[in-house]
């Protein structure tokens, strides 16, 4: 039987801990943020990020390449899913588990210990013990988030749902909810009115609205279109 950690983002595989067994993978997109529909998925997504954010960047090796190793695992193996808690990271987290082959094959999930700081503050030796408290998803919660990454395809997602894997669900729901109402535009525009640079803008929102997950790209493009 093979292991295999899914990681999201190079922070985190930069810091690994290299005593785990398994195989790594780390998954690099930024699905909170373009398009999604099933339609050329990749193809889209590509000229998207190579659009929006780095023109340089080789989607195919670093995100394509990865995607189908992703789907290559065999049935047997163990998989583990390293994910936030954020709306950035769980939308990631919602689109591999839809596209992961679910008969055979058991997932788990490893949980940050805080859930705003994700993994950022935790040491090698911290990583191995969440290793170990990790919980696995079963078929109906994996149904379940399946429909999540659905759902929010088609900007459907449900308050009403519950998860044990996805933790404060109705708050990610409501943050993806405030990106097109107008809460987000306010909450961006009331820091701007203190904030003497970019650096300090996004320190202090990402304080006050973990939630959100945005790195420093996302939120440059959220600044330029509420600008518009």
């Amino acid at each position: 039987m093979s292991t295999f950690h899914i990681l999201n983002g190079d922070c985190l595989a930069e810091k690994f801990p290299k005593n785990l067994e398994g195989e790594s993978i780390i998954w690099r997109e930024a699905l909170i943020d373009g398009p999604v529909s099933e339609d050329d998925f990749f193809e889209n997504r590509k000229k998207f990020i190579t659009d929006n954010y780095d023109s340089e960047s080789n989607y195919d090796e670093l995100v394509v390449k990865e995607f189908q190793r992703i789907q290559n695992i065999s049935e047997d193996s163990d998989v583990f899913f390293w994910f936030e808690d954020d709306l950035f990271c769980q939308l990631n987290f919602w689109f591999l588990i839809s596209n992961l082959n679910l008969d055979k094959t058991k997932i788990f999930r490893v949980f940050p210990k805080d859930t705003e700081k994700g993994f950022s503050e935790s040491e090698e030796n911290d990583l191995v013990e969440l290793f170990h408290s990790a919980k696995e998803i079963d078929a109906k919660e994996g149904k379940l988030i399946s429909n999540l990454w659905i759902d929010f395809q088609q900007n459907n997602l449900l308050k009403e749902t519950s998860s044990e894997i996805v933790r404060n669900l109705e708050e990610l729901i409501t943050a993806n909810e405030n990106r097109f109402n107008g809460t987000l535009e306010n909450q961006i525009k009331v820091i701007q009115k203190t904030a003497k640079s970019f650096e300090e803008f996004f320190k202090i929102f990402n304080q006050k609205y973990p939630i959100y997950g945005f790195g420093d790209l996302q939120l440059k493009r959220c600044i330029d279109q509420f600008s518009r």
